[in-house]
């Protein structure tokens, strides 16, 4: 590829500018947190659980069986210790509970022939939680061309004529991975044997991808993504809690990461983010909007005020304002997280 020096010239001009114009936003990291309230509770006289090992989908590593476990027991003892729900979690052990095939079919937790059981036999509690979870990763290996070299020839050069700049590309290996995790609960009754919640949250989504550096960069692998274990937990973590929480009181904590536009109130929306001046951060965001009904990041960024301040229909708004105007997982998110939880947040 052969530039002249003043087109040299203005792809740097270019990249200068690309630079300032990356400058000019503002970037805060918000945290906040709320309480939620059940959506039906226990059923009468539910003193003490157990939570039994999840049920697993044939591409989910082996693992997952028991972490679901721990990851329910500590939002089930939070609630306990932070609210007071009157629960105990018992060793699934301790409790002898037995339930064979046909039982679990009969709770919609297993599938396949079976012969007809004696039913599920539980000594020491009077319920137990019975959850699937089914993990997908797909890998795909992409391309990306990256400057691999650049000669600018002086007065004296010999390459191509004097005043060029050559540039040279080659072509190098990104991966990318998506993960899609199902989750599936329900709690049953072992009095009468009969499932009192059943909950089913929408798959959850994520998708990480190498980037080689666009000049001189190499061949990505896998080994520098985030560990898979990273990504999965957090989802296994928003189906259990968005679970435990029909159940008895749930704390949520909200970790935002937000970034401007280049619009100036949008940015000036960002540092009163940081400073958690939500109701003078949400004026700017709006003025920002006014400006432009696009601005995804401004929409973001209010929909972040108003659930900090606790005014949920407002923020489900923003945020779905946000995905309109851009597909991102993190808007998403945010916007999903409203839908769940937007009615029942504790004043």
């Amino acid at each position: 590829m052969l530039l002249s020096r003043r087109a040299a010239g203005l792809l740097c001009v270019s990249i200068l500018a690309a630079g300032m114009a990356g400058c000019a936003t503002e970037q805060a990291s918000v945290r906040f947190r709320y309480v939620v309230d059940p959506v039906k509770g226990l059923p009468p006289g539910m003193k003490v659980i157990t939570i039994e090992p999840a049920s697993l989908g044939e591409t989910t590593n082996p693992k997952w069986s028991e972490l679901s476990v721990s990851i329910m027991q500590k939002l089930v003892n939070e609630s306990r210790d932070v609210f007071g729900t009157d629960i105990v979690v018992s060793d699934r052990r301790d409790a002898q509970v037995t339930f064979d095939t046909a039982d679990l079919e009969a709770a919609g937790m297993a599938t396949g022939n079976s012969q007809p059981g004696s039913g599920g036999q539980l000594l020491g509690a009077q319920g137990t939680i019975l959850s699937t979870i089914n993990v997908k990763i797909d890998r795909k290996i992409g391309k990306q061309r990256t400057l691999s070299n650049l000669f600018v020839a002086g007065g004296g050069g010999k390459r191509r004529g004097a005043g060029a700049v050559d540039i040279d590309t080659k072509e190098v290996e990104t991966v990318t991975r998506s993960f899609i995790v199902q989750t599936e609960f329900k709690l049953l009754d072992t009095s009468n044997n009969r499932v009192w919640d059943h909950y089913a949250p929408p798959l959850y989504r994520s998708t990480d991808r190498t980037k080689a550096s666009p000049i001189f960069g190499s061949s990505k692998t896998e080994a520098e993504l985030t560990p898979e274990d990273q990504v999965i937990a957090p989802m296994v973590q928003r189906g259990a809690r968005a679970f435990i929480s029909r159940l008895m009181p749930c704390r949520i904590d909200v970790e935002a990461f937000v970034v401007s536009s280049t619009n100036g109130d949008c940015a000036d929306g960002v540092r009163l983010l940081r400073a958690e001046a939500y109701e003078s951060a949400l004026n700017s965001f709006r003025a920002a909007i006014s400006s432009d009904r696009w601005d995804h990041q401004a929409a973001f960024g209010a929909g972040v005020a108003c659930e900090a301040l606790g005014r949920c229909s407002e923020a489900l708004e923003y945020y779905r304002q946000a995905c309109a105007g851009q597909e991102s997982p993190k808007y998403q998110e945010a916007r999903d997280r409203m839908k769940t939880y937007g009615d029942r947040v504790r004043e």
